[in-house]
């Protein structure tokens, strides 16, 4: 097996994810200094990149894999707790 996605639309959505990385690492950062909706808006595109590179790593694995206890929806939500 190949490290290159086996489709445009994979190696699309990898990219994806990888940009969308570059742009969160700041954004994360202790004096970035943004605002609970900026943090959420970045925290909803890394959801989305990550359910991406899920999908494509599952296709590259067949069909019988599943990661996440099923589809993403199905997925349980994990706890957070503040400091």
């Amino acid at each position: 097996m190949t490290d290159e996605p086996r489709t445009p639309d994979s190696r699309r959505g990898l990219e994806t994810a990888a940009v969308v990385l570059g742009l969160a690492r700041p954004m994360v950062d202790a004096d970035a200094g943004l605002t609970a909706d900026q943090l959420r808006w970045i925290a909803g595109r890394l959801v989305e990149s990550l359910a991406e590179v899920l999908r494509i790593a599952v296709g590259r694995r067949g069909p019988t894999a599943e990661w996440g206890g099923g589809d993403e929806h199905d997925a349980p939500t994990p706890s957070i707790t503040r400091p």
